[in-house]
């Protein structure tokens, strides 16, 4: 126990020999975010209406449009994501309706 005590005390004498930490005063601060000048472009309905009501709460149309090409059954399966893991508020008959315009739309989409 005694030789447990030595180095608790030469830790608590070598803390005392610290200096403090000089105090931090955190400021306001704000951004703004730019417009998202990009619109959903024309696709198969519902599934264009299905992804405005459902999809753009939390993703914007560029983010959306930017996404890589994948098939049908791969968006399928993100709308699921969202559904199951990230407790969206997706009513699950839109996820084939979002998944066919997906498609549709990065099919229209030039190569990048």
């Amino acid at each position: 126990m005694r030789a447990a005590a030595i180095p608790l005390a030469f830790l608590a004498l070598a803390l005392a020999a610290c200096d403090s930490a000089p105090v931090v005063t955190f400021a306001d601060a704000s951004i703004t975010l730019p417009d998202d000048p990009i619109e959903l472009p024309a696709g198969p309905e519902p599934g264009r209406t299905a992804v405005l009501e459902n999809c753009t709460a939390c993703h914007s149309p560029s983010t959306m449009l930017q996404q890589p090409k994948v098939s049908r059954e791969k968006w399928e399966g993100i709308a699921r994501k969202m559904i199951e893991v990230y407790k969206a508020p997706v009513d699950p008959q839109a996820i084939g309706p979002i998944a066919d315009y997906m498609v549709h739309v990065q099919a229209s989409q030039p190569p990048r």
